[in-house]
């Protein structure tokens, strides 16, 4: 029988020192054995470096590597630095304050591994946990677009329930297996964070090409959006990790009040431009490498929706204006009647 690849993981850490020893450890304990891993430290100024150096050493597990940055580089700059030490067809990137599960890397490699068609992302749902380990939420709402929303009235699976011990205080969520494949980009799209995602190599080494100070954050974002436009993507439907919101985060610094929360106190759609913009220059600076890999028509096909997708976010900055300049021109007339300057009726 044929064997799995190996697979190479990130883990890019910037000032977390609280969190960084308990995600290197999930790495450390996933069932799958045949890993490349690189700790970036990116120029921290806690005492990140003391705790790293620490646990590996605690470890002493030979496919553990270290690399201290003395100027800080931002996401992409770390996942970059990360890469150059791996040398593995799939590649996953585990933020500092976040932990995987035991399965987490076996199951995405399963799915990549699927006989239906491959894909240069899976990405998988999340708990949502605190500080202290505990889960705020059994799912990312914004997780997989297709999930229905609180909109209806509707029965909740028992399957969605988990078990929980008393005793130990522990909750146990049930494993569905179910995987959903996603042909194509769409603007009411969405996956998840960077911590649940698997890619295959090849793809990230092609787009990820923006200078590091140009994407210091959401590369997640960036990345995915490419991989939909480009292959597809699948979603695993298990929640495979924890995503900590313990109140510092880079981005999701707000609270889980329930419903679709919003995870974090500045704007979205701001970002959102920002990224799709960047998305839709690459695709026009490397379409030639672009259309050797996936065609002409599949890069054609992304290019006309990251012009529609930015073109609806113009229209939709431009309409407050408009909706607005009844009211400005009222305020002008006013003003110009106050200084004997409005012409009669």
């Amino acid at each position: 029988m044929p064997l799995a690849p190996p697979v190479g993981v990130v883990i890019a850490n910037h000032n977390n020192c609280a969190f960084v020893e308990k995600a290197i450890d999930s790495v450390a304990h996933q069932t799958v054995r045949d890993l490349q891993v690189v700790v970036v430290d990116d120029a921290s100024t806690d005492v990140s470096d003391e705790v790293i150096r620490r646990c590996l050493a605690r470890l002493g597990d030979t496919r553990f590597r270290y690399v201290k940055l003395g100027t800080n580089l931002g996401q992409a700059g770390a996942l970059r630095r990360g890469m150059g030490g791996l040398d593995t067809p799939f590649v996953c990137f585990l933020d500092s304050d976040d932990l995987w599960y035991d399965d987490f890397v076996a199951r995405h490699l399963a799915v990549h591994m699927n006989a239906d068609f491959p894909v240069a992302l899976t990405y998988c749902d999340s708990h949502i946990i605190d500080a202290d380990d505990r889960i705020l939420a059994g799912t990312a709402w914004w997780f997989d677009s297709d999930k229905p929303q609180a909109k209806v009235q509707r029965a909740i699976t028992p399957a969605l329930t988990p078990a929980f011990d008393p005793a130990r205080g522990e909750l146990t969520y049930p494993r569905s297996d179910g995987v959903t494949f996603h042909p194509q980009w769409t603007p009411a799209g969405a996956t998840n964070t960077t911590a649940s995602m698997m890619f295959r190599r090849a793809f990230v080494d092609l787009v990820l090409v923006p200078p590091s100070h140009e994407l210091r954050l959401y590369v997640d974002f960036y990345l995915s959006t490419f991989a939909c436009l480009m292959t597809g993507a699948i979603a695993i439907q298990d929640a495979l990790y924890g995503y900590r919101m313990h109140g510092g985060n880079s981005h999701s610094d707000a609270t889980v009040p329930g419903g679709a929360y919003n995870s974090a106190k500045r704007e979205w759609e701001p970002i959102r431009a920002y990224v799709l913009k960047m998305v839709q220059r690459v695709l026009r600076d490397e379409a030639e490498a672009l259309r050797l890999t996936f065609g002409e028509e599949r890069h054609s096909i992304a290019e006309r929706l990251m012009a529609e997708a930015v073109g609806a976010l113009a229209m939709e900055r431009a309409a407050p204006a408009k909706a607005r300049l009844p009211e400005l021109v009222l305020g002008l007339l006013d003003g110009l009647s106050r200084l004997g300057l409005r012409g009669r009726s």
